[in-house]
């Protein structure tokens, strides 16, 4: 079967996180971008479900939009001893 090249380019570290990663799993960046086009047919879309990190949802920003608000304002602010283990 006639074989294609593919070429990208990504950031030197995440290509070296992503080398470590295949390297202890026993298989080099390529073979793993191999995998990943196979899944990618296989499953007719990403073999894996996208997600949005919640931190950065907006109930979340608005929460702590108001959290730094109270505190601008030194609102329900407790204090309080740090525990020592």
């Amino acid at each position: 079967m006639p074989t294609a090249t593919i070429q990208l380019r990504v950031e030197q570290s995440l290509r070296d996180d992503a080398q470590m990663v295949c390297n202890r799993m026993g298989m080099d960046l390529t073979t793993a971008i191999r995998v990943f086009l196979n899944q990618l047919v296989v499953e007719n879309g990403l073999p894996f479900q996208p997600k949005a990190d919640p931190f950065f949802a907006p109930s979340n920003m608005q929460h702590l939009k108001r959290l730094h608000e109270d505190s601008l304002a030194n609102r329900n602010i407790v204090s309080h001893e740090l525990i020592k283990y």
